[in-house]
C-alpha cells in the first residue's frame, strides 16, 4: 500500500477520525488492526510471521523479567530468533536457483527494520530501561505501527511505546506538521526520485551502450534518487505518524552536505547508523580498545550494513568501501591531530566525501559483480551512445540548492515551518506538481524492498 495511493490515504483519515471520535481506550487495538490491515495489503501470507514474532518478543520479554538468573539467555534467544529469520530470507540470495531463489524473492515487509526494532524492545528490557509489557497487544502495536512497517525508519521501543502509551487527541498543529511533512515527501518522490529513476534504468539496463558522460551522469542521478527517493519515504512517514499524533526520529539531515564520511553516516539513515553504533560498535569495544581495533570495528559494522542491505556480494563490497572510508577518516584524524583546517580544506572535503558516496552507489546499484564491470567499464570510454537528460541537471540545481539553505541557516524558511503566511498554498502547489508530473505506473520505494 504505497503511501501516495488512495487506499493508503482512505486508511490515513479514516485512523485520524477515529482516534479523534473515539475513547482513550480504542487507540491502541485501532493503531494495530491499522497495522495488521497494512502489512496484510502487501501479503497476507507473512502476517502470521509478524503476530508470531511479537507475541514471542512479549513472552521472551515477560520472561526475562521475572528470572534475573535467565536474562541474558533469553535475549541470546530473541536474538537468534530475529537475526535467524531475517537471515533465512535475506541470504537465500547466495544460493543458486530452486526454492531459495523463490523464497528471496517472497521478502517479507519490511523485515529488515522489524527486526532491528524488535531488538531494541529485548534488548531494553534486558537492560531495565524499559519495563516488560504485560498486555501482548503492547507489542504488537510497536511490531505493526504502519508509517514504519515497511521501510523505517527504526523506531527503538523506548522512544515509541511511551508515545503509544499515552496516545493524544490529534491537533490543529500535528494536523498541519503532518501535512507539511507529508506533502515534501509526496513531492520528492513523485516528482523528483521516480523520474531520475528512468533515465538511471535506462542507461544502467544498457550498460556498454553509452558513452562515459552519460554512464557518470546516470551515477550521479542515482545518487540523487536514491537519496531523494529515501528521504521521500521518511518524510512521508513522519509526516502520516505526526497526523496521528507519534512524532519520530528524524532519518535525514541533508547528507550531501558531510565533509567526511563519518559525518556522512551521522547524516544518512541516522536511526540504522545509529542502531548500529549502539548495539554493534559499541559492545564491540568501541574505540576504547586502541587504534587497531577500532579500525576492525569499524570495518566489521560497516560490512554488517552492507549485509543487512542485500544477500549479494555488491553489498558486501558497498559496506566494504564504506568501511575503507571510515577507516581512511580515523588514520587521517588521527595524523592531523588538533591542527586546525586550511582555509581550502572544507571545500575540498566536501568535494571528496561527496564524490566518494556517490562511487559507493555504484555497486549499490549494480545487478551483480557482472553488471558492476561492464557499467565501470562504461564510465571508463565504454559505448557511443551520448544522452544526458536535462532534468538530472535540474534535480541536481534543487538538491544543491536546498543544502545550501540549510547551510545559509535557512532551514525553518526551506522547510515550511512556523506557519507562514505563504505555507498552505506553497504545500498545495507541491501536491498538485507531484499528481501533475508523477511517472506513470508504479514505482516502488528503492529502500522497501530491504
Amino acid at each position: 500500500m504505497p503511501f501516495w495511493r488512495p487506499e493508503f490515504l482512505l486508511l490515513l483519515v479514516l485512523v485520524l477520525a477515529l482516534l479523534r471520535l473515539g475513547p482513550a481506550a480504542w487507540r491502541k487495538p485501532l493503531l494495530t488492526l491499522a497495522g495488521l490491515y497494512f502489512y496484510a495489503w502487501w501479503d497476507l501470507r507473512f502476517l502470521p510471521l509478524l503476530a508470531g514474532a511479537a507475541l514471542a518478543d512479549w513472552a521472551l520479554a515477560l520472561w526475562m523479567e521475572r528470572s534475573e538468573r535467565s536474562r541474558k539467555p533469553l535475549l541470546l534467544a530473541g536474538l537468534a530468533l530475529h537475526l535467524g529469520l531475517l537471515g533465512f530470507f535475506k541470504f537465500a540470495g547466495f544460493f543458486p536457483d530452486g526454492q531459495a531463489g523463490t523464497l528471496r524473492i517472497l521478502m517479507p515487509l519490511g523485515l529488515s527494520f522489524q527486526t532491528f526494532s524488535a531488538i531494541t524492545y529485548l534488548a531494553a528490557v534486558h537492560g531495565r530501561r524499559l519495563a516488560a509489557r504485560k498486555n501482548p497487544l503492547d507489542v504488537l502495536c510497536l511490531a505493526s505501527f504502519f508509517p514504519v512497517l515497511a521501510a523505517g525508519p527504526i523506531v527503538r521501543a523506548e522512544e515509541l511505546l511511551p508515545q503509544l502509551d499515552a496516545l493524544p487527541r490529534p491537533d490543529a498543529d500535528a494536523l498541519y506538521d503532518g501535512f507539511r511533512r507529508f506533502s515534501m515527501g509526496l513531492f520528492k518522490k513523485l516528482v523528483l526520485a521516480d523520474r531520475l529513476g528512468l533515465y538511471v534504468a535506462e542507461v544502467y539496463g544498457n550498460a556498454g551502450v553509452y558513452d562515459a558522460a552519460s554512464t557518470w551522469a546516470a551515477a550521479l542521478a542515482y545518487a540523487l534518487q536514491i537519496y531523494l527517493d529515501f528521504s521521500a519515504y521518511s518524510d512521508m512517514a513522519l509526516g502520516a505518524a505526526r497526523i496521528l499524533g507519534v512524532r519520530l526520529p528524524e532519518n535525514f539531515n541533508f547528507p550531501y552536505a558531510a565533509r567526511n564520511p563519518s559525518e556522512f553516516w551521522r547524516r544518512w539513515h541516522m536511526s540504522l547508523s545509529f542502531w548500529f553504533r549502539d548495539y554493534v560498535y559499541i559492545p564491540l569495544g568501541g574505540s576504547r580498545q586502541g587504534q587497531a581495533r577500532t579500525l576492525a570495528n569499524l570495518m566489521l559494522v560497516m560490512l554488517l550494513c552492507g549485509i543487512w542491505h542485500g544477500s549479494g556480494w555488491v553489498f558486501v563490497l558497498w559496506g566494504a568501501l564504506h568501511g575503507l572510508g571510515l577507516c581512511a577518516h580515523r588514520l587521517w584524524r588521527g595524523w592531523r591531530g588538533q591542527r586546525g583546517p586550511a582555509p581550502w580544506s572544507a571545500a575540498l572535503a566536501w568535494a571528496g566525501t561527496t564524490l566518494f558516496v556517490a562511487l559507493c552507489w555504484i555497486p549499490f546499484r549494480a545487478e551483480d559483480l557482472g553488471h558492476l564491470r561492464r557499467i565501470l567499464s562504461a564510465m571508463l570510454g565504454g559505448g557511443t551512445v551520448h544522452w544526458i537528460h536535462p532534468f538530472v541537471w535540474a534535480a541536481l540545481a534543487l538538491t544543491a540548492l536546498a543544502h545550501a539553505l540549510r547551510g545559509l541557516g535557512c532551514e525553518d524558511l526551506l522547510l515550511l515551518r512556523g506557519r507562514r503566511w505563504y505555507a498552505p498554498a506553497a504545500l498545495l502547489t507541491l501536491v498538485w506538481f507531484s499528481l501533475l508530473f508523477a511517472t506513470e505506473g508504479f514505482t516502488p520505494f528503492l529502500y522497501a524492498r530491504f
